[in-house]
């Protein structure tokens, strides 16, 4: 699968690329996409699509910091009609789950959450697909689109903002433009708030447009509804760095009995071992190579109990220890 991402925000790509000097036309036909598809933001890539173009825009331009430009040149309206249904919710807690709720509706293989852990809310991003490329890119722009929308809502900025790169020879654009210094080699890309803030108001907020405005997401997009598989791994994802992944956490979110979420992935072809699995390996590896982690700071993350465990788990996943992985790369 190789997943689908709404242009959206993406639409900013062309202007960027000719703010840097480069011919937008040239590069995106040169990433095998037809340069029209950015003229509407409904428009769709793949995120394989999408990893490629930013990759072939990153080595033409040299910027390291492409997809952060990106990002910060928008906010909700880039969201289409989910975008005004968060405008019109009541408070940023609302919006963001509103967010949270229908994203899936234009991006598949990516997931935006919200969690709340010891009165500080985590507003993030994960990439679950396997292997994009640019993926440092696609997340530092969807970071900065989270901070964007924040400061749109509710006028305020998050307290800290994780980043799970390497930190880039020079932090003066994030710097710059967050106003202070994210955490690089972060586990999660995540900006961090207190949580009280998840119940102020959004100033203008019209009740009456929002009932209109559910309605219209209820018939946005209509694709083809998610397997019980691809849900659980959208749960399963975020809920990794949380150590909140149990399979009775899992059927909880979807409503169901344990024994009847396994019986409908049985049906399906998998297991709830196998997705969590599957889930755990691909965090790893985007952490294995995107960071300088410690081995044991990231079986930690991942809900493992000790390094020889995730080590292990890990050499099944991929014929290699992981210390042996990250020296391939």
């Amino acid at each position: 699968m190789d997943g689908r991402h709404r242009v959206g925000a993406l639409v900013e790509l062309p202007q960027v690329l000719r703010d840097l000097g480069a011919d937008p036309d040239k590069l995106i036909a040169a990433a095998g996409i037809d340069p029209r598809v950015f003229r509407n933001p409904e428009n769709a890539l793949t995120f394989v699509e999408l990893g490629t173009l930013l990759e072939v825009c990153v080595s033409a331009t040299g910027c390291k910091h492409l997809g952060l430009l990106v990002g910060q040149r928008s906010a909700t309206d880039s969201l289409g009609v989910i975008g005004r249904l968060m405008q019109n919710s009541m408070t940023l807690g609302d919006a963001i789950l509103a967010l949270c709720t229908h994203q899936e509706r234009y991006e598949r293989g990516a997931v935006v959450y919200l969690f709340v852990q010891d009165a500080i809310a985590f507003f993030g991003y994960a990439v679950h697909l396997p292997q994009i490329r640019a993926l440092e890119q696609i997340s530092d722009g969807a970071i900065a689109l989270g901070f964007n929308i924040m400061k749109e809502l509710v006028g305020l900025s998050p307290r800290e903002i994780l980043t799970s790169r390497l930190a880039p020879m020079d932090i003066t654009p994030y710097r710059r433009f967050f106003g202070f210094t994210p955490r690089f080699d972060a586990e999660q890309n995540a900006l961090l708030f207190p949580e009280k803030l998840l119940t102020m108001p959004i100033s203008g907020a019209n009740p009456k447009l929002r009932m209109i405005l559910e309605n219209l997401v209820a018939r946005y997009w209509a694709a083809k509804r998610l397997s019980v598989a691809e849900r659980v791994v959208r749960i399963i994802c975020p809920r990794l760095f949380f150590a909140d992944a149990s399979l009775e956490t899992v059927a909880s979110v979807l409503s169901m009995h344990p024994r009847t979420l396994n019986r409908r992935l049985e049906a399906e072809g998998t297991t709830f071992r196998r997705l969590l699995g599957q889930a755990r390996f691909e965090m790893a590896r985007q952490l294995l190579v995107g960071t300088n982690i410690q081995i044991t700071n990231i079986a930690l993350a991942l809900g493992y109990g000790d390094t020889s465990s995730f080590s292990h788990a890990f050499q099944r996943w991929s014929g290699v220890a992981p210390s042996q992985w990250r020296a391939n790369i």
